[in-house]
């Protein structure tokens, strides 16, 4: 009697899966560690509240990418975090006063963009009644070499109290009040 041997029982066969298997493993790990997340969820826009209450708050936890010229912010730390915005008769302690797009292909290197940004942002009129002095700095957001490459050209403005807070626009007004 001669033992037939079942096809799924072959040694090769098991080995040959096994291998498979084992490529496909390695292709998906690499794929998710060397792929870029091109299906990332966009960021939800932040709810403005058109007319806030007492408490003068607008809206929180804004993206910086989602701030308006003429925002007053609440807690303000750095251009890269997210903020609270209020109405400029609230107590704040920053403001955005300016975004401009720079030009050209060539990264000009971190200098070069440190020191546009800041002739920039020191040229842009702020309002001479408002209580501006020594206590006051300005603080932008710019791209980087590796965010240039992606084509991003952005400066972002803000003038910042070093500690305390105001209940004003730094920028002169033009109708109605700003950061509302």
């Amino acid at each position: 009697m001669s033992k037939k041997r079942s096809w799924w029982r072959a040694p090769a066969l098991w080995a040959l899966l096994g291998a498979l298997g084992i490529l496909l493993i390695v292709i998906y790990g690499a794929n998710k560690f060397f792929a870029h997340d091109q299906t990332a969820a966009p960021v939800d826009e932040v709810t403005r509240n058109a007319s806030p209450g007492l408490d003068g708050i607008i809206a929180t936890d804004v993206p910086p990418n989602q701030l308006r010229i003429g925002d007053c912010l609440q807690g303000f730390v750095s251009p890269l975090e997210d903020t609270t915005v209020v109405t400029c008769l609230t107590a704040h302690n920053a403001q955005l006063v300016e975004t401009f797009k720079l030009n050209g292909d060539v990264f000009p290197g971190p200098a070069g963009i440190l020191a546009e940004s800041q002739d920039l942002c020191k040229s842009v009129p702020l309002d001479p009644a408002s209580p501006l002095d020594t206590s006051w700095s300005y603080h932008f957001s710019r791209p980087s070499e590796a965010t240039w490459k992606e084509g991003d050209r952005l400066v972002a403005c803000f003038v910042a109290l070093d500690e305390g807070s105001v209940r004003e626009s730094v920028l002169p007004s033009k109708g109605p009040e700003l950061g509302s």
